[in-house]
C-alpha cells in the first residue's frame, strides 16, 4: 500500500509540471494567436497604413490601425479565443473614430474585452 501511495504522489508531481498554465498564457492557443499578429506585423512593418483596415487570417479578424504618431501599424485581434483576451502588436498608442467603433460593435466581430479597450481609444 505504501508503494502505491508513493507512486501516486510521484505521478501527481510529474503531471503537475506538464500541465498548461492555469490562465491559458503560454498555451498552444495563446502562442498561435500571437504568432498570427507577429507575422502580420512583420510583413507590414515597412508600410504604415494611413487608415484603419480589416483583414482575416486562420479564422481571426484583425484590425490594423496607424499608431498615434503614424510611424507604425498596430495590429489588434478582435476576438482572441485564448487569454489574454486583448492582443495587440506592437505596443503603442492609437485612436479610432466613433464611427469605426460603432461598426465593430454593431457587427459583433470583437469580444467584449476588445470592445472595452477600443472604446478607450476613441478620438474625442
Amino acid at each position: 500500500m505504501k508503494q502505491l501511495w508513493q507512486f501516486l504522489v510521484l505521478a501527481a508531481l510529474v503531471c503537475s509540471g506538464c500541465s498548461p498554465a492555469i490562465d491559458g498564457r503560454e498555451s498552444f492557443g495563446d502562442k498561435h494567436e500571437w504568432s498570427i499578429l507577429q507575422v502580420r506585423e512583420y510583413a507590414t512593418r515597412q508600410h504604415p497604413v494611413a487608415a484603419p483596415a480589416f483583414s482575416s487570417h486562420a479564422g481571426y479578424i484583425l484590425l490594423t490601425v496607424p499608431s498615434h504618431d503614424k510611424s507604425k501599424n498596430i495590429w489588434i485581434m478582435l476576438s482572441p479565443k485564448s487569454p489574454p483576451f486583448y492582443k495587440q502588436l506592437p505596443q503603442g498608442d492609437y485612436t479610432i473614430s466613433r464611427s469605426l467603433f460603432d461598426v465593430i460593435a454593431k457587427q459583433g466581430v470583437a469580444s467584449s474585452t476588445v470592445q472595452e479597450v477600443l472604446a478607450s481609444h476613441i478620438a474625442e
